[in-house]
């Protein structure tokens, strides 16, 4: 059996002195494959090293609406660079997208945008961030030819979850349904086509059932995972078996 955590905060200071045994002990638990999207311009650096060092990691790099305050023009500049560069290196633009729960809406819009933009250019997916602003990332999509992407951290209805799959969304499966009161996105995750749902644990800020806050992990997966298997009619190797295709197919094999 194979994992893939697609969405890890792995280059934030919490994981300075845990990161080299933490990675170890996702490959002997069979997590094979960690994506680790950027949030602000100064932090790319790290992730590229991280990526190199560590052969699991696959960097993504992006500038998230949480931090849209420090984002600037010539950040955007720097990402399209980065990517004409790299290459094959950065698997996904992300984290981008779209939060009700900050100010700067138009700001976030604008960056938001321009980055599904170098997105199309370079043909990259992109690891969407997107809180009470599902239909407005619907409506921003359907203006761009992209090779896929995620909305990360799902927790929503099935109504919006399959707005978000028509335009060519997978969903990122974390750590909501293994909280047994988050009925409404556990009934939504059983339900939807397994093609489109992938695994994450959005360390270190999302915890599982039981965790304290800011203690998530990227073994964190295998409980997510385990959760899944709990809400979900297929056997655990058949669940297994899809959920790594799907993240190959988004992160690995978009002729990349």
């Amino acid at each position: 059996m194979q994992l893939a955590d697609t969405h890890c905060h792995l280059d934030f200071s919490q994981f300075d002195q845990l990161r080299s045994r933490l990675l170890s002990e996702c490959q002997a638990s069979s997590i094979e494959l960690i994506v680790v999207p950027g949030v602000k311009r100064s932090g790319w650096g790290a992730i590229l090293e991280l990526a190199r060092e560590f052969g699991t990691v696959r960097p993504a790099l992006g500038l998230h609406p949480y931090f849209v305050s420090d984002h600037e023009a010539s950040h955007l500049d720097d990402l399209a660079s980065s990517l004409a560069r790299l290459g094959s290196e950065v698997c996904a633009v992300g984290e981008i997208g779209l939060d009700a729960t900050i100010g700067d809406i138009d700001r976030q819009i604008f960056f938001f945008e321009q980055q599904l933009g170098i997105a199309q250019q370079f043909q990259r997916p992109v690891i969407i961030h997107s809180r009470k602003k599902h239909s407005q990332i619907v409506r921003a999509l359907k203006s761009y030819r992209l090779p896929g992407g995620v909305v990360h951290a799902f927790s929503g209805s099935l109504e919006e979850a399959e707005s978000l799959i028509s335009v060519g969304l997978v969903i990122g499966v974390g750590s909501v349904i293994t909280w047994p009161r988050a009925s409404k996105t556990r009934n939504a995750i059983s339900q939807l086509p397994l093609a489109s749902l992938v695994l994450e644990t959005d360390s270190p800020d999302m915890p599982v059932c039981g965790q304290a806050k800011g203690g998530a992990t990227p073994l964190n997966v295998l409980r997510v995972f385990d959760s899944l298997c709990e809400i979900r009619t297929e056997t655990p190797d058949h669940l297994a078996a899809t959920l790594w295709e799907n993240s190959q197919r988004l992160f690995c094999d978009q002729g990349l």
